[in-house]
């Protein structure tokens, strides 16, 4: 009797799981990033052309991080499900050290633990994988850096999100 319950229950809950993620997703997301920087990753779909995105998490040289960026989509493949985003945004960090890349003289290690401030520039390519709530993306954001010292920087992400 205990077992043909537990039973019920599993095919109950496995076509309660197959519905909710046959469902359209929603137009929020969240998930994580591996990269620069590694950690929670969110992006709020206005439209289909235009979102918000961002990310807060930790970059090497224990540097706290956050950035929030205003994404355009573009549609260029036959597959629906791929798209192209580009955007600009701002980043800001703190932590032992920020890395400055300087022109032709090389970059170095600034050792500060100084609020950092940035102007991010991302653009990537999503997936959507069909008839699931899932996205999988990939970013690359040049970034100039204002503070702690001027400078140029990139950030580069692979990520996941959920839309529930």
């Amino acid at each position: 009797m205990r077992t043909a319950r537990n039973i019920l229950l599993g095919v109950l809950l496995l076509l309660g799981c197959g519905s909710a993620l046959a469902q359209p997703p929603g137009r929020f997301g969240f998930g994580f990033i591996l990269g620069e920087p590694t950690g929670l990753s969110w992006k709020y779909k206005m439209s289909r052309a235009n979102a918000l995105d961002g990310a807060i998490g930790f970059s090497p040289g224990n540097r706290f991080r956050i950035h929030v960026d205003y994404l355009w989509s573009a549609y260029p493949f036959r597959d629906p499900e791929f798209s192209l985003h580009y955007g600009v945004g701002a980043v800001i960090g703190f932590g032992e050290t920020w890395f400055v890349q300087h022109g032709h003289n090389g970059g170095y290690w600034a050792g500060t633990t100084d609020l950092g401030f940035g102007v991010r520039v991302p653009f990537g390519i999503d997936y959507s994988i069909p008839r699931s709530p899932v996205e999988i993306f990939f970013e690359l954001a040049p970034i100039v850096i204002f503070a702690p010292a001027a400078g140029v920087a990139i950030d580069v992400g692979l990520g996941v999100r959920f839309y529930p």
